[in-house]
Parts: C-alpha cells; structure tokens; sequence
C-alpha cells in the first residue's frame, strides 16, 4: 500500500532539518537568516552566484522502502524575471555541515572547515533538472524524486543536497527568492513530500548519531 510521509521543520518529521543559502562571493549569508535565493545577479563588476543547501534526515521511511516520488514545496517571496534560465539539484558530498549563527557561508559549512568547493559542494554522479525558476510567488514544487531515493537507497537515509541555477555561470541574469526553515511561519518553510511503498527496496545502512547541542536546533541529531 502507498504511503506518504512529510518532512518540515518544526511541523513533521523527527530527524534532522537543515538549510541554508550560499554566496558564491561577497557578504556571507548565516546559516539562520529567515530568505535567501538561487540564482545570480550582476555586482561588484562580476557575478554573484547563490545556491541553497538542504539536508534531511528521513527516519520515518522504511528501510525497505521504494521511494515512488519527492516533491520540494518552497515558498516563493520573490519571483524570477521570466528569463529561460532553470533549476538544477544535485547530491551534496559533505556529510555534515553546520548550520547555526554564522554558518554555512561561501567560505565554510562549520566555522573551521572550508566547503569542498567554494559555494556549496556538489557531487554530480546525481544531477535532476527540476524545470523553470518560479515567475510567482506562493507555493512552488521542485520534483527531487531521483535524490531522495538516492537517499534512502545508497546514503544511509540523508538527504543532502544543492540547489542551484543550471545555468550558473553563464545564461540571463535571474534569481528568485523563498522562505527558508527558519521562517517564523512554520507553514511557509521548505516541506518535502515522500510517496513509498514498503518492500523490496535496499535494507537501511547503519548510522552513528550525535546530540546536536547549538541553538534551537537541540532536540535534532547530525549525521556523520
């Protein structure tokens, strides 16, 4: 029988909820600012890129389970121009990161250790293409089925992420802008929808966990 389980922090799901949004260059954006963005702008003479990290932690999946669809909600606050340019999201190669006060920035995911590539690591042997950046505001899907069962299957039930223009580097200059896991309106923030079925699929590896002990983020574990 299908089944459906959600995961939003502070509303559904008991394993670790993290984001946070990247500057490729110039100011650092804190691991607990409230908006962020994907996509680049035109400044300081040159182009700033902005990526969104994201890991999750998918207890409530059964080891066994056949991952039939992941769907993304974000809230969009500021919309894209209508340019061709299009979202892409990759599996993440950092297995932890922190999240809390400062971090993540461009330059580090923990306050001492440097991102594997400046902006976000990115490990491309998963890539989706996730469609059209949002030309209005309000709920958009982002379909991350492959990455989510990737999760499950191969990467011991964390989820952990980039999303970023497919066109980074090149293409229009576009961006658009959502509510993030610490928006103060818990409906607002980034929700990830799983529809499953139990049976058959890769048994579950086994995982170490650490009490997390920053902020409000206390009752959640790390994985590593």
């Amino acid at each position: 029988m299908a089944q459906t389980a959600t995961f939003q922090d502070g509303v559904s799901g008991a394993g670790t909820f993290k984001d946070g949004h990247l500057y490729s260059s110039g100011s650092d954006r804190p691991g607990n600012s409230t908006n962020g963005s994907i996509g680049h702008i035109s400044a300081m003479g040159g182009t700033i890129n902005y990526r969104y990290v994201l890991q999750i932690g998918l207890d409530e999946i059964p080891d066994n389970a056949i991952v039939t669809s992941g769907v993304l909600t974000i809230n969009v606050t500021s919309a894209a121009s209508g340019s061709t340019n299009s979202i892409q999201a990759i599996r993440s190669s950092e297995t932890d990161w922190t999240e809390d006060g400062s971090h993540p920035t461009h330059a580090a995911k923990d306050g001492s250790n440097n991102w594997s590539t400046a902006g976000g690591s990115i490990d491309t042997s998963v890539t989706v293409a996730c469609g059209a950046f949002p030309t209005s505001t309000g709920a958009h899907d982002v379909d991350i089925t492959l990455l989510v069962r990737d999760a499950i299957e191969n990467r011991s039930k964390v989820l952990n992420i980039v999303l970023k223009d497919s066109t980074e580097g090149g293409g229009v200059v576009d961006s658009f802008a959502f509510d993030t896991g610490d928006n103060s309106t818990t409906g607002d923030r980034p929700k990830l929808t799983v529809k499953y079925v139990e049976g058959g699929g890769s048994s579950g590896k086994t995982r170490s966990f650490a009490t997390r002990t920053m902020g409000r983020r206390s009752r959640r574990r790390s994985f590593r």
